[in-house]
């Protein structure tokens, strides 16, 4: 924030007498998801915070000098309300304007660089994204924190276009919490992502390669001669289809979590992977009630979904 913007604010405080003199001393609070979320905004941006609830991310982005303005945009009218209060309150009206409105509906194209939504569903997420293509196209940053459908969000931004920047896991109140940048110029594009997907799969694959016996039997069909020359011998069709099954479901539980975030192995993960496996396990309990066929079927392709928990849960903490 330069010394203009920061005479602005200053002058926004000091019009408010005493009482914006009094908050004007004490600076907001954040728990340590919207710190995490926080730590994510480039400086000098101007935030949109979809989402905004009671505002206290722009406003504690703008106390600490980080961004330059910003728009706190909340569909609902009870925390538009609170937001005005507490912005008004603090005096920095000038500088962080609250808008009533469905997602991106409010914005006006160019007037923000970054996107900060949190506390929705991914597919909302999305849909919100998709609300208004003149504002998004201007637009350098996404801030993320979607609860559900992680693996949907990276996908479809990847697609887009979108790089990869970071993603991480945070912690708050017994609760697990994704975040993830994505930039329109830095990071990585889906093309990297897939590979560095690859590689884990590989290396999860190699560390437990007696999880199954097709991947046994791969493993056996090198002979002393073959293996000499790099080759193989031939594998059945059926333990490559089993093979290519198990890459598969770990690619998609690696996409869900976060390939950047396994691939640091960051330690949360294993909170994640525990309550997975918890939430299958009950629904393939219930399962267990019917013998209709297509619900059995289901039911053991679940429990292919708890080995594979418990293979990275291995990988991860041997």
């Amino acid at each position: 924030m330069d010394s203009e913007d920061k005479s602005i604010i200053d002058q926004s405080i000091a019009s408010n007498g005493a009482c914006g003199e009094d908050l004007k001393k004490l600076s907001v609070k954040l728990g340590a998801r919207l710190q995490t979320i926080a730590s994510f905004v480039p400086f000098g941006s101007k935030v949109g915070d979809i989402g905004t609830d009671h505002a206290y991310l722009p406003l504690f982005l703008i106390q600490q000098g980080i961004i330059r303005e910003a728009v706190g945009i909340d569909v609902h009218q009870g925390p538009y309300i609170s937001a005005m209060e507490n912005v008004n309150a603090y005096g920095l009206q000038n500088v962080l304007r609250i808008r009533h409105g469905d997602g991106l509906i409010p914005l006006v194209p160019g007037e923000v660089d970054t996107l900060v939504i949190a506390g929705m569903g991914g597919v909302t997420m999305l849909e919100i994204l998709a609300s208004k293509p003149e504002v998004l196209q201007r637009i350098d940053t996404l801030i993320l924190q979607p609860q559900g459908a992680e693996s949907r969000v990276r996908n479809v931004l990847l697609s887009q276009g979108w790089r990869l920047k970071q993603e991480c896991l945070v912690e708050e109140d017994d609760r697990i919490y994704t975040v993830i940048q994505f930039s329109r110029s830095e990071g990585h594009d889906r093309n990297d992502i897939e590979e560095r997907t690859r590689q884990i799969v590989q290396k999860i694959m190699a560390y437990h390669c007696d999880m199954d016996s097709a991947v046994e039997e791969k493993k056996d069909t090198m002979t002393p001669t073959a293996a000499g020359r790099g080759e193989t011998s031939t594998v059945s069709e059926d333990a490559k289809e089993r093979i290519a099954l198990y890459e598969r479901m770990m690619a998609q539980l690696i996409w869900q979590i976060g390939p950047l975030i396994v691939e640091r192995k960051e330690a949360l993960i294993c909170g994640i992977l525990d309550e997975t496996s918890t939430n299958l396990k009950r629904v393939v309990l219930e399962m267990t009630r019917t013998d209709r066929a297509q619900v059995t079927a289901k039911a053991t392709q679940m429990k292919k979904e708890i080995a594979m928990v418990e293979v990275m849960k291995t990988w991860l903490y041997r």
